[in-house]
C-alpha cells in the first residue's frame, strides 16, 4: 500500500478516535447530570378531574418537576385557579395590560402556593428543574472556553463541566428559595462553590479560577483519584 495512502488513513483513524473520546466524555456527563435532575411526573388526573384544562396543565408545569401527592396536586390546582381569577382581574382593570405590580403580585402568589404546599426538599428539587437547563448551558460554556484555551483533554472538561453545572444549578436555586436570608445563602454558595473547585483539582490535577478564567495545573491527572458518583 502507498505510504501515502496509509497516513491518510491513520490520520483518519486518529480523527475518529478524538472525536470519539470526546463524544464519549459528553455522553457521560451527560448521564451523570441526567442523574441529579428531576423526571417528568404525570398529572393524577381522577384527582384533578374538576378543573379545567388549563388549571390542570398548569399544575403540571410545577408537577414535571417534582413528585406531589395527589393532595398537595388538588391544593395546587385550586391555589393556581385563585391566581387565574388575580390575573383576569388585573389585566380587566388595566385595558388588557398586565402591569409591573401585578406580575410582582402574581409571582408572590406562587412562591407563596409553592412554600404552603411543597416541603423544602420538594421546593429545591422545583427549582433545580425549573433552573436545570441554564444551568447546563453555563457549564458547558465554561468547560468549553476553558478547553479552547489550555488544551485541556475531554477528561477534565467532563470534570469542569459537571463541577460548573452543579454551581450555577445551586446557586441559582440557593438565591431563590433563601431570597430572605441572603447572608446566609451567599455563605452556602461560597462552601459549594470551593467544594466544587477542589473536586476538579482532586480528580483532575488542574486548578480553576472562574473569576479570572484561569487553570494551572497543579499535577499530572491520576486516573486513580477518580471517585465515583
Amino acid at each position: 500500500m502507498h505510504k501515502d495512502t496509509i497516513f491518510l488513513q491513520n490520520i483518519t483513524l486518529l480523527a475518529v478516535i478524538l472525536v470519539m473520546t470526546k463524544f464519549k466524555a459528553i455522553i457521560s456527563t451527560l448521564v451523570l447530570i441526567c442523574a441529579t435532575s428531576v423526571s417528568a411526573q404525570t398529572l393524577d388526573t381522577k384527582a384533578l378531574a374538576e378543573f379545567s384544562p388549563a388549571t390542570m396543565r398548569q399544575t403540571f408545569d410545577v408537577c414535571r418537576y417534582v413528585k406531589l401527592t395527589p393532595e398537595q396536586q388538588v391544593k395546587l390546582a385550586k391555589a393556581i385557579e385563585k391566581e387565574n381569577a388575580f390575573f383576569i382581574k388585573a389585566i380587566n382593570d388595566n385595558e388588557g395590560v398586565l402591569t409591573t405590580k401585578g406580575n410582582n403580585q402574581l409571582g408572590k402568589m406562587r412562591d407563596n402556593t409553592l412554600k404552603s404546599i411543597l416541603d423544602d426538599e420538594q421546593i429545591q428539587q422545583y427549582w433545580r428543574g425549573v433552573y436545570n437547563a441554564e444551568a447546563m448551558a453555563e457549564g458547558a460554556a465554561i468547560a468549553n472556553t476553558l478547553q479552547k484555551k489550555y488544551g485541556l483533554t475531554d477528561q477534565n472538561w467532563k470534570f469542569i463541566n459537571v463541577a460548573f453545572y452543579k454551581i450555577a444549578l445551586d446557586t441559582r436555586m440557593l438565591k431563590k428559595v433563601m431570597a430572605d436570608q441572603p447572608k446566609k445563602a451567599a455563605k452556602m454558595i461560597a462552601e459549594l462553590r470551593d467544594e466544587q473547585l477542589k473536586s476538579i483539582e482532586e480528580k483532575g490535577g488542574i486548578r480553576v479560577n472562574p473569576d479570572k478564567m484561569t487553570v494551572k495545573v497543579v499535577r499530572e491527572f491520576d486516573p486513580n483519584a477518580l471517585i465515583k458518583e
